[in-house]
């Protein structure tokens, strides 16, 4: 990569930017009680701390036959099977010196047994009841073979999930082999949505000359229900200061937080910022990003009030790296669990630019002749073009400092899968 000049003056980095964002918007307090299955996606408040250890008995790993190790160097023929051992059905008493038990995975080792011959490497007769085990397979069974141990994998005691981790299916289910059957989890924002400008119709209406429809609002709702918002769609606004003033005012009151897209940058009829600056205060604007560089925070009362582009690539790009993690730290996510996956991959294009922001590049992961994966960027870099984010399955983040990129380099490739 070539180097070029530093960040533009007024523009704040999007690293910076977040970290203002964190100290100044606090973490929200509201935690409810879920059901498990109600729990997915949802930020963790409390830690859970392990009542039983996992597994709760030492126990075979392998279907086959528990034995004591002591006993392989004198076994001489055929060897008596003195019970069975099955999960939830353990054999009760102490294994018989020179003899087996037929044992099941996750079934409880006998007492006096220490090792396990799966069943494969076992002749057995046709009711189970005598087995043979060759030489060769006696002498490469070992002492504690096939058996897992009690709380080799969770001990009684431990935190085995950590308060502010957003909750994935693994995360339920270790939370279910403990005997939970609801978590303490950060309550819902509520989230009122809803777009700007007098060009926009509502899908599904007639296209009045000139127009374009609404996409951008769908983009929102899908972003805020991806982290469990509880999301009121306030459809389309028009450009008119008394009706965003009314409408922004009176959401304001009902609301966690209030976002919008259009509206946000200099124009005639950008009027989200001086109605903010109206009702509240404007606390930050203009990220040195690309796309996505008029975007508005501020607050009015303790409705935190964000503003993003109109442009639909800026909405998704600015959305998913600013917004997204600004409001699962409201939840109270911790930070890691909010910065995005950054994995480095060979790029498969030559890109030049001179913006001084750092910006993201649609793109996708291709294998090239060799079998190795680079990373492809989309054709164009028009914030206007919502068919590239259909197109890439990630972004390719390009620092302000880079002037250039050649193929073969080493960049930064963002998986959308991991941002959303």
């Amino acid at each position: 990569m070539t180097k070029m000049q530093d960040i533009k003056p007024g523009l704040t980095p999007l690293s910076e930017a977040l970290e203002i964002a964190f100290a100044e918007v606090a973490m929200r307090d509201d935690v409810e009680e879920r059901p498990l299955t109600a729990c997915y996606g949802a930020v963790l408040r409390e830690d859970v701390i392990a009542s039983v250890s996992v597994p709760s008995v030492d126990n075979s790993a392998m279907d086959g036959y528990a034995l004591r190790f002591a006993d392989l160097a004198k076994l001489d023929g055929a060897v008596k099977v003195a019970g069975v051992s099955l999960a939830g059905h353990p054999y009760a008493e102490t294994i018989p010196e020179g003899t087996a038990i037929r044992i099941a995975t996750g079934a409880a080792i006998p007492d006096g047994a220490d090792c396990v011959i799966i069943q494969e490497n076992v002749i057995a007769n046709d009711d189970e009841t005598v087995i043979e085990i060759a030489q060769d397979v006696i002498a490469r069974t070992k002492l504690h073979q096939n058996i897992r141990w009690t709380g080799e994998d969770i001990k009684s005691g431990d935190v085995v999930l950590k308060a502010g981790m957003v909750l994935r299916p693994q995360d339920i289910a270790i939370a279910a082999g403990q005997g939970c059957g609801f978590l303490k989890v950060a309550k819902p924002l509520k989230v009122a949505v809803f777009s700007t400008g007098d060009e926009l119709a509502k899908p599904g209406d007639p296209l009045p000359p000139g127009g374009i429809y609404d996409s951008n609002r769908f983009a929102m709702i899908g972003m805020l229900r991806d982290i469990g918002c509880d999301v009121t769609d306030l459809g389309l606004l028009a450009d008119d200061f008394d009706v965003l003033r009314d409408a922004i005012g009176d959401a304001a009151k009902r609301h966690d937080v209030v976002m919008t897209s259009g509206g946000v940058s200099v124009g005639k009829a950008d009027l989200l910022k001086p109605v903010v600056d109206h009702l509240g205060e404007i606390t930050a604007w203009k990220l040195a990003i690309k796309p996505g560089k008029p975007l508005m925070r501020g607050k009015i009362g303790d409705c935190l009030v964000i503003g993003l582009p109109g442009n639909p690539v800026s909405v998704l790009v600015s959305g998913l790296l600013y917004v997204m993690p600004l409001l699962r730290h409201v939840m109270g996510a911790e930070k890691s669990q909010t910065a995005p996956v950054r994995m480095p991959v060979r790029a498969g294009f030559d890109f030049r630019r001179g913006t001084g922001r750092r910006e993201w590049l649609r793109a996708r992961l291709v294998q090239n002749d060799d079998g190795a994966f680079e990373a492809v960027a989309f054709s164009s870099t028009s914030s206007g073009m919502l068919s590239s984010m259909v197109w890439a399955d990630g972004l390719i983040e390009i620092p302000e400092n880079c002037g250039a990129v050649s193929r073969g380099d080493t960049v930064l490739y963002l998986p959308l899968r991991g941002l959303q």
